[in-house]
């Protein structure tokens, strides 16, 4: 079975195929029908190299099954089947209404007050997974899928028992901790919190092709075997400064000065109060929402002699805000700064 093709109309035992969701963790993912419970769901499909190690997928379904939450993909069952004379284990999963973040971020610019609401869920699911022993080591927008709003963990294939001796490449590398590209590493919460502060600083930069993004980036594999590829990186000038504190944090190269739970992590997320939530309509037109406080137009106005920064509220000009310059350069720093600085409280 060659998982890049899209299989889409077969059957597979029970299951009927009616398209393809995507590919992840060895297998591919596809929406299929149940014809015995004439219901819909999601199901993968793994291809099964060795039939005598066929028993080693089952953890494929077993892990997640474990961790029954609200936050992550309900397991259903997985089984061995035959698909085109090859074997081939397929997990049965809940079928989500909604896309992932990594899809998010492609069709639209996404709010920090949305990130961050969207990561707190999900240190709810990683908080559990961790008491139950498991560690994720895939943590990734494309694993966090909104079912009607509601984001969920997905895709264990990757999972550990928690203090597991692990083969170094098997982690999401571009969110892999420094300290998993060693022989003989050990699976700890703090690698999971490394790869959910990774995931969170490209939502909140709203980084919409990660891959294209980091090929642009000399020698990148440096940086993320030495953990320092957000410092390469940087941050997008609108995000707040207590908000880069917190993911530098999650991020630290060393484990021992990161986050040393999901519980702490999301604690530090529970003390940011959002003061306005700021949509970006264009590079230098952005709008600002609140729920108890004027809204807000920020944008550039270009003028013969000068480049002003004008900020209007709920329509009206303020004179108070307003600003003009003398150059691009102090004209973009005032700009974002009053982004940054009135986004929380």
């Amino acid at each position: 079975m060659d998982i890049e093709c899209d299989y889409s109309g077969e059957e597979v035992g029970k299951y009927k195929l009616l398209s393809k969701l995507g590919n992840g963790g060895f297998g591919a993912v596809y929406k299929a029908e149940d014809r015995v419970l004439h219901v819909e769901k999601a199901i993968k499909i793994i291809e099964v190299s060795d039939p005598r190690k066929a028993y080693e997928l089952f953890n494929e379904a077993a892990i997640p099954y474990e961790c029954q939450h609200n936050n992550i993909i309900r397991i259903n069952s997985g089984e061995l089947l035959t698909f085109n004379s090859e074997d081939v284990f397929i997990v049965d999963m809940e079928l989500v209404n909604g896309n992932s973040i990594e899809c998010l971020l492609k069709e639209r610019f996404v709010p920090i007050s949305e990130s961050i609401h969207y990561i707190k869920a999900i240190l709810f699911a990683v908080e559990f997974s961790h008491l139950k022993g498991i560690i994720h080591r895939d943590i990734k927008p494309a694993n966090i899928l909104l079912d009607n709003g509601t984001p969920k963990l997905s895709d264990f294939g990757l999972s550990t028992t928690l203090g597991n001796l692990i083969v170094p490449w098997r982690w999401y590398r571009t969110h892999a901790a420094p300290e998993t590209f060693v022989d003989y590493s050990i699976a700890t919460v703090e690698t999971d919190i490394f790869a959910l502060g990774m995931t969170m600083f490209r939502m909140v930069n709203n980084i919409s092709n990660w891959r294209f993004f980091l090929q642009n980036i000399p020698n990148f594999e440096r940086y993320i075997r030495n953990g320092t590829l957000i410092e390469k990186i940087q941050f997008e000038p609108y995000i707040p400064k207590k908000l880069q504190r917190i993911i530098r944090k999650a991020c630290n190269p060393l484990p021992e000065k990161r986050y040393h739970s999901a519980s702490e992590l999301r604690n530090s997320l529970e003390k940011i109060h959002f003061l306005y939530n700021w949509y970006k309509l264009d590079r230098y037109h952005w709008q600002g929402k609140s729920t108890s406080l004027p809204d807000k137009d920020i944008y550039l106005e270009v003028k013969s002699r000068s480049i002003n920064v004008i900020v209007k509220n709920n329509g009206r000009c303020s004179s108070k805000d307003t600003k003009k310059f003398n150059n691009i350069v102090d004209a973009e720093n005032y700009f974002f700064e009053y982004i940054r600085e009135s986004t929380l409280q």
